[in-house]
């Protein structure tokens, strides 16, 4: 719980609970209704009001770290910095950290990523993009930087972007990917009040900087939460939502349910109007697909609200295949669908954009991972893999796999394949 609480001045702390305190205020009602991406029954609009499909990728280890994305193991962001700072000191290890930032994600990605016919990047973030936990509520300039850098070219280039809340402060869950700052403890997010108000404050902070972004397709609020109960979720999406609407009465917002964002028990009916249901979908452990979209269809009836799957991939071109034309059956009402993820090192199973790890770099990640027989590099070693490594992750140095191109491509209907682009930005010019 100290992460959240340590060296919170007086000021600080009441700008976060002013911010947690949203459900106060009403939204301002004297401003007209502009056009934004929104939620209409179960389907998804756009800026015309036309249907939208929302087809895409995540663009996951870049301002949000998985050590598997880069040749490791499952590392969070802040175990990977902790490890690589023992090698080339804090110094080194935050110049890493930046590096990725500026380089891992860049202006040629997301033009391939809409020339291969998407309309929608996810963007998984980790709360320390834009805030550190020794200055709660003191956002970052560069974190800010990084974004309004993204929104300028997806809105060249016509692609949607949803921000995800990855990681939160304390951890939504205990798990690696929500970078919690002790697993041993838990999700700190559910136990200390000052995360929860530092959670509403930051997505308030967001939603005040972005509320006039027509790219921006939605804000999702928590990824994959774990809370200790149904209850506990739906009181901090409440809370959000109500931080959110002080200062963007207008973007559409996605919800996710917990048990790796699929359990929707905790809503008796949709938390607020213009809200989307997201949920992941991964059939490691058998395939219950059919179980879940009826059940996930059902509820998207009886609570009138669109569907979206945030995440699904890691799996073999025949399940991917099949999962996208699931998802483009009208029955199932998904409204589109983002793979995890866009570029990543090679794993058991195939990418859409794969990093060819230069050797120097497989060491490194793998004495981080704590690999058998991985012995640590000098930090000159260390120094060159990084390099090295963020060269090889450049756009235009990773290889396209096109079987699983193909394999994202929606069926065919009339002779025209479904990409979405008849309802994407690129079709009515970029939205502003």
């Amino acid at each position: 719980m100290e992460v959240c609480r340590r060296s919170c001045s007086i000021p600080v702390m009441a700008a976060l609970w002013l911010a947690a305190a949203g459900a106060c205020f009403a939204a301002p009602k004297d401003e007209p209704a502009a056009p934004y991406v929104h939620a209409d029954g179960t389907v998804i609009r756009d800026e015309q009001n036309r249907p939208l499909h929302l087809r895409g990728v995540n663009l996951g280890g870049w301002l949000c770290w998985e050590g598997w994305i880069f040749g490791g193991g499952f590392e969070s962001e802040s175990t990977i910095l902790e490890r690589l700072s023992s090698l080339v000191g804090t110094a080194g290890a935050a110049a890493f950290r930046d590096a990725v930032h500026a380089r891992f994600i860049a202006e040629p990605d997301i033009a391939r990523i809409a020339a291969m016919g998407f309309n929608v990047v996810r963007v998984p973030l980790n709360y320390r993009l834009l805030e550190d936990d020794a200055r709660p509520g003191a956002y970052k300039e560069a974190g800010w930087q990084v974004l309004d850098r993204l929104l300028g070219w997806c809105e060249a280039h016509r692609v949607y972007v949803v921000p995800d809340l990855h990681a939160a402060p304390g951890g939504q869950s205990k798990l690696f990917m929500a970078d919690p700052p002790d697993p041993a403890k838990g999700a700190l997010l559910w136990e200390d009040e000052t995360c929860q108000a530092r959670t509403v404050a930051l997505w308030t902070a967001v939603a005040a900087r972005y509320r006039d972004r027509r790219i921006v397709a939605g804000y999702d609020l928590l990824n994959e939460p774990a809370p200790p109960d149904g209850k506990a979720l739906a009181r901090l999406y409440q809370r959000i939502i109500a931080g959110i609407r002080t200062a963007d009465p207008h973007h559409m917002i996605f919800v996710e349910g917990s048990n790796f964002a699929r359990d929707f028990s905790m809503f008796d009916s949709p938390p607020a109007p213009n809200v989307a249901y997201s949920f992941h979908m991964y059939t490691w452990f058998g395939d219950d697909r059919r179980k879940w979209l009826d059940g996930f269809q059902a509820l998207a009836r009886k609570h009138n609200v669109p569907l979206w799957c945030g995440e699904f991939g890691e799996n073999s071109y025949d399940m991917v295949r099949s999962t996208v034309a699931l998802y483009e059956d009208p029955a199932n009402l998904v409204s589109g669908y983002a793979l995890w993820t866009w570029k990543k090192a090679p794993t058991s199973h195939p990418g859409l954009m794969v990093i060819a790890q230069p050797p120097p770099w497989t060491d490194l990640i793998r004495w981080i991972a704590k690999r058998w027989f991985a012995f640590p590099p000098t930090p000159e070693e260390a120094a060159a893999a990084i390099r090295q490594f963020l060269d090889a992750a450049a756009c235009d140095q990773t290889a396209e796999d096109p079987r699983m191109r193909n394999a994202l491509q929606p069926p065919r209907q009339n002779g025209a394949a479904l990409r979405g682009a008849e309802r994407s930005p690129a079709a009515q010019g970029a939205p502003r």
